[in-house]
């Protein structure tokens, strides 16, 4: 009757199964991913070269772990690490393999960064087959993504450019008093390179050496007229240089960060993520929504919109060979270029102009001598309120400076001004005559933007625009915690970026998954 064995042992016998995927709940995330993944092929772009020493980890098995702590909220690498020896469903993806956190950090900059948009489109375009998405209708928008660089190291180009041009002034009086005293002749003019600099500084230097002069510095040494000369021109050539390397890494930006070059200093926006309203280094993220699943994404070193559109939409038509009939955005998209490319690649116009809904607001509409509250008579022209019509054109002016030509008139009426009781508060002080801009074309795009957007089709868009992309954007800043990035540089950004929105899609084809298991449920028990 007495026990043969202790209280206290422990020992966990084996048991089965071993097979880790029926431990899962069928209804978890990872099967979600495994069949939204189903189809892609990845080994086109990750296949491992051949290489001496141990067999490596599967590249395509890495990348999936990847994407599934992503969809799960997970980003650092060591706590992927630390999840592929505890956590059982990246022990099933990784077929219990242990990479350390380096294997996925080689993965990303050896593979990822190469053909993650490949990748990105591939497994977006498989999702869209899965859960139907009409790509027609795409909801466009952006929001500045904080980059990985100190918020106080910033660069601008105007700043640059005025200290550039005072020193300037000091070279050419500096070179002005050592021609007189040395007796030198060398040139001056408006503007110096860093290179015409240092050439002054090689002669003064080689001066030094044929006259045996020894530099001194320090206290209480007196220097040699050269040796000043030559520490006034070195000073000159190494800011030069410096405002030049400055220069040539904004590029055709207006500022840039010390700590990340392709970061632009943008003004972001006063809310929950950013409560001080500074310039920060930033991205500028923009994404299509259709259907609520991201099927575009992008970053961008410009602090406005307006300017991404037409590389957003060449970007989708690249991977995707087709344009969206109905490319759905706000005001910071709306401008003549952009409404051109629409109108000449089969696009509806659906981006709102900057005055689209201020024009109908009460306060806007009681200024009547605002032009845009001005009625306009038969022929089209605007009339003002002392019945004067515009319909004489002062001047034209042909402005051709971007890729689409624009001929903009100057309207004035054949009544004078003079003698109008509203003079004093239409004219502008000290002009006796009244003068309107008119952009003939771009007028009539604003018209065909009111006609498509006042319409029931239009408002459910400008409806859905604000639920689908904003809210999008709310999900990953929110629930999945992306508010600034991890990694330097445009195309690290990126690639951490895409990352990010397959990670949303993937959360999307869950839930989608979910609900249609719920209800062939409910069909099969009434059938």
């Amino acid at each position: 009757m007495k026990s043969n064995y202790t209280v206290d042992y422990t020992t966990f016998q084996l048991s089965l199964p071993l097979n880790l995927e029926v431990l899962i709940e069928p209804d978890d995330k990872v099967f979600s991913f495994l069949r939204a993944l189903k189809g892609v092929d990845l080994n086109k772009y990750l296949k491992r070269t051949e290489c001496r020493g141990r067999k490596g980890y599967d590249n395509v098995r890495l990348l999936m772990t990847i994407l599934f702590a992503r969809m799960e909220g997970y980003h650092d690498l060591r706590s992927l690490e630390e999840l592929c020896r505890s956590n059982i469903k990246y022990m099933f993806l990784m077929q219990e393999e242990r990479p350390s956190f380096m294997a996925f950090e080689r993965l990303m900059t050896d593979y990822l960064i190469e053909d993650i948009d490949q990748i990105f489109f591939d497994i977006t375009r498989n999702i869209e087959r899965l859960m139907g998405v009409n790509t027609s209708i795409q909801y466009i928008d952006g929001t500045k993504i904080e980059a990985n660089a100190n918020r106080y190291t910033f660069v601008y180009r105007t700043r640059i450019i005025n200290a550039r041009w005072k020193l300037y002034t000091r070279i050419t009086e500096s070179i002005v008093s050592m021609n007189s005293e040395r007796g030198f002749s060398f040139p001056y003019h408006h503007q110096y390179c860093a290179q015409e600099i240092g050439y002054i500084v090689q002669y003064l230097m080689e001066c030094m050496v044929s006259e045996g002069i020894e530099p001194v510095y320090g206290k209480g040494k007196k220097k040699h007229p050269i040796q000043r000369w030559y520490d006034i021109f070195m000073s000159y050539y190494t800011k030069l240089g410096e405002y030049e390397y400055w220069l040539d890494v904004i590029g055709d930006r207006n500022s840039c960060s010390k700590t990340d070059h392709d970061a632009t200093m943008c003004a972001t926006k006063m809310d929950y993520y950013c409560r001080t309203g500074l310039s920060r280094p930033c991205y500028n993220a923009q994404i299509a929504v259709s259907d609520g699943i991201i099927v575009n994404a992008d970053l961008f070193q410009r602090p406005g919109d307006t300017k991404t559109f037409i590389p957003f939409m060449e970007r989708y038509h690249m991977y995707n060979g087709e344009y969206p009939i109905h490319p759905m955005a706000d005001a910071g998209y709306g401008s003549y270029d952009n409404y051109m490319y629409c109108a000449s690649h089969g696009m509806e116009l659906c981006m709102k102009y900057s005055m689209y809904a201020r024009k109908n607001e009460p306060k806007f509409r009681k200024r009547k001598f605002n032009p845009l509250n001005w009625e306009k008579d038969d022929k089209g022209y605007r009339t003002c309120p002392n019945g004067y019509a515009f319909d004489l054109i002062a001047s034209e002016r042909y402005d051709d400076s971007g890729e689409n030509l624009r001929i903009i008139q100057m309207m004035g009426s054949e009544e004078s001004c003079e003698g109008c009781p509203f003079m004093s508060e239409c004219c502008r002080k000290g002009h006796q005559r009244r003068i309107l801009s008119r952009d003939i074309v771009l007028e009539q795009f604003y018209g065909e933007v009111d006609a498509n957007l006042s319409s029931e089709f239009g408002k459910e868009l400008k409806k859905q625009r604000s639920i689908q992309v904003e809210g999008a954007f709310g999900v990953i800043k929110q629930d999945m915690k992306f508010t600034r990035f991890t990694r330097k540089g445009l195309e690290n950004a990126k690639m951490e970026f895409l990352i990010v929105c397959l990670g949303y899609n993937l959360i999307k084809y869950h839930r989608y998954r979910l609900n249609q298991d719920k209800e062939n449920g409910k069909k099969a028990l009434l059938n």
